[in-house]
């Protein structure tokens, strides 16, 4: 691809088309106005996705890892217990997805167990543990599996893989999929959907985001390897990128179209319960919304936007259909989801998603379509 295209080709030969639904609902200075103009936007996109009624061609979530995670970063004050940790599940998602330009494949949340490490809150949780934070970190954080396992064990290599994206970019470090100055990239194809306030945040952190973000994590990524999203975007007809701004400045949310409906995958909550906190069965949550007329209850203690992130919760239960098996819930998937595990007093979702998939990866089908575009973009 050459060097002197201009970032709409670019863009365009990638398969990516920009939207412009969600692009002024956010001006006005009254919170209530942008609530009601980001819902009202948010209608219209839903009405124009389903006109296309494209779905994913395959889509597999698979558990990394489990961690401890505060109750009162999750659900604030909405809850007290007695044991002040949940434990949450980040999951990996491969989506295959048709294009003009071709089939696709991205990987969604691809964590680096061992880069992730190094995060500062980590860091901060393993030295509570002392001498013993090794032998204890298979109980406390058990590995469920690696993305290059994962990758493998579906028929994937690492030059099939087009895209990676996060919801956000807390705790990740890219280097090892990306390459940087001291390594290749894992992934020598593959280019990061991100949008653009999160990643010129990242590489020019404040003090009070550090603690949060994996130290040098994006140093020496090459320019080439990075897609900055300016608005929301189009991948193909089945799956769209919304700007979600609230956990972080440059959160984004995943959408996709699947057999079951309109899937919703986001980290401003860790539940279905975050999104619909009236139906919950965690204590004190129903409770709690109701009193305070909360219609979500945002994940994160110190989110950057707090006010932007619960206008985002409300656009995203606005795009996201009925949960097939619970229509009093939204088909809102979390990318690291409340997980019940052995400790005592242990929290568990009133209603998990788990490990799910849709469709079948087709790799006959990827490979010729890779070599159709090969040929017609030479």
């Amino acid at each position: 691809m050459s060097l002197n295209l201009s970032y709409e080709k670019v863009v365009k030969n990638l398969g990516i088309r920009p939207i412009s639904h969600f692009s002024h609902s956010r001006e006005s200075l009254s919170p209530q106005e942008r609530l009601k103009q980001v819902q009202f936007q948010a209608k219209n996109f839903v009405e124009d996705f389903k006109m296309v009624n494209q779905q994913v061609e395959y889509m597999q979530t698979f558990d990394l890892i489990s961690v401890p995670y505060l109750v009162r970063s999750a659900f604030g004050n909405s809850t007290r217990l007695f044991n002040p940790y949940l434990y949450v599940t980040n999951r990996l998602m491969v989506l295959q997805f048709d294009t003009p330009s071709g089939l696709k494949i991205m990987l969604f949340s691809p964590s680096d167990i061992n880069g992730n490490v190094e995060t500062p809150h980590f860091q901060n949780m393993r030295r509570v543990f002392g001498k013993f934070k090794d032998i204890l970190q298979p109980i406390i954080a058990p590995v469920h599996n690696s993305v290059e396992q994962i990758i493998s064990n579906i028929g994937l290599q690492p030059k099939d893989i087009d895209f990676i994206c996060y919801d956000h970019l807390h705790t990740q470090d890219l280097r090892k999929w990306l390459g940087s100055y001291e390594q290749p990239a894992y992934f020598p194809n593959a280019k990061l959907l991100v949008m653009n306030q999160e990643w010129e945040a990242v590489k020019d952190l404040l003090p009070l985001q550090r603690n949060w973000h994996c130290p040098n994590g994006v140093d020496g990524i090459h320019p080439d390897k990075i897609i900055p999203l300016h608005s929301s975007i189009m991948l193909g007809d089945s799956l769209a990128l919304i700007q979600t701004p609230g956990f972080t400045q440059g959160s984004q949310s995943l959408v996709i179209n699947t057999k079951n409906g309109i899937l919703v995958c986001s980290q401003n909550g860790i539940s279905v319960d975050n999104y619909s906190p009236q139906h919950s069965t965690i204590y004190g949550l129903a409770d709690f919304a109701q009193q305070h007329n909360m219609a979500v209850i945002p994940n994160g203690l110190q989110p950057e936007l707090r006010l932007d992130q619960y206008i985002s919760m409300a656009l995203e239960k606005t795009v996201a259909d009925k949960h097939p098996q619970d229509s009093r819930f939204s088909y809102i998937m979390p990318s690291s989801e409340l997980s019940a595990r052995w400790q005592p007093f242990a929290l568990a979702p009133t209603l998990s998603f788990g490990e799910i998939k849709f469709g079948e990866l087709s790799l006959k089908q990827r490979n010729q379509a890779t070599i159709t575009t090969q040929v017609a973009m030479s």
